[in-house]
C-alpha cells in the first residue's frame, strides 16, 4: 500500500518506488489492458483566495496508481486530504497541474464529462458514510443505482449487500443497527 502526505513536499511515500516511477501493470477489461496506470497526478496544486489572502492547501503533488493498488492518504486536521481526493476524482479543479482518470485528461472535460467518467468507476466513502436514516439498508444501495441508466437495480443492490455481509439486513434502517455493529455502516456505504 502506497501512502501519500498532501503537505510537505507533496510527493507520495511508497514501500517499492521513487516518487517519479509510475506503477506499471494491466488495468483490466474496463480500462483496456495497456500500462498506464488508472490515476496519474502530475504537479497538482489548489489554492484558494479569501479576500486578498491566498492560502495554498496543496503544493506540487504528483501521484500514480495502478488498477487494483490500495493508496491511503495521511495527514493531519486541515493538511488537505479531502481537497485532495475531491481534485482527484474531478469533483473540484486543481489551480495548477495534470490529472488523468483512466487515459482522459479532466482538464479537458467539463463537469458532465467528468460525471460520466466517474460513473461506474469511482466510489467514495465518506467519514459520516452519507446514509439516508430514513431508507432501508437496501434503499440506500439502490438510490445511486436508480440514478444511473441500468436495469436490475434491486438484484445488484442485493448482490452488494450480500457481498459485505449484510444479506441478512436489506430492510434495516442505519438506526436501527445495534450499536456494537457500527463496522456495518462503512459496509454499506461501500455497497
Amino acid at each position: 500500500m502506497s501512502s501519500v502526505s498532501p503537505f510537505g513536499a507533496g510527493q507520495p511515500n511508497t514501500d517499492n518506488q521513487s516518487a517519479g516511477d509510475v506503477p506499471q501493470g494491466s488495468i483490466g477489461a474496463s480500462y483496456g489492458a495497456t500500462r498506464q496506470p488508472v490515476l496519474h497526478a502530475d504537479k497538482l496544486s489548489k489554492k484558494v483566495t479569501s479576500g486578498e489572502r491566498s492560502l495554498t492547501i496543496l503544493h506540487d503533488l504528483s501521484l500514480s496508481v495502478a488498477a487494483g493498488e490500495s493508496v491511503a492518504i495521511l495527514g493531519k486536521s486541515g493538511a488537505g486530504k479531502s481537497t485532495l481526493l475531491g481534485l482527484l476524482a474531478g469533483l473540484d479543479t486543481p489551480s495548477d497541474g495534470e490529472l488523468t482518470l483512466f487515459g482522459h485528461a479532466l482538464s479537458r472535460l467539463d463537469e458532465d464529462g467528468r460525471a460520466a467518467l466517474r460513473a461506474g468507476r469511482v466510489g467514495f466513502v465518506f467519514q459520516n458514510f452519507q446514509l439516508l436514516p430514513t431508507l432501508s439498508a437496501l434503499e440506500n444501495v439502490m438510490l445511486p443505482l436508480e440514478l444511473s441508466p441500468r436495469a436490475g437495480e434491486t438484484q445488484t443492490a442485493v448482490k452488494w449487500l450480500e457481498r459485505v455481509g449484510l444479506g441478512e439486513r436489506v430492510n434495516h434502517y442505519p438506526n436501527s443497527f445495534p450499536v456494537a455493529s457500527n463496522n456495518a455502516w462503512p459496509l454499506l456505504a461501500l455497497s
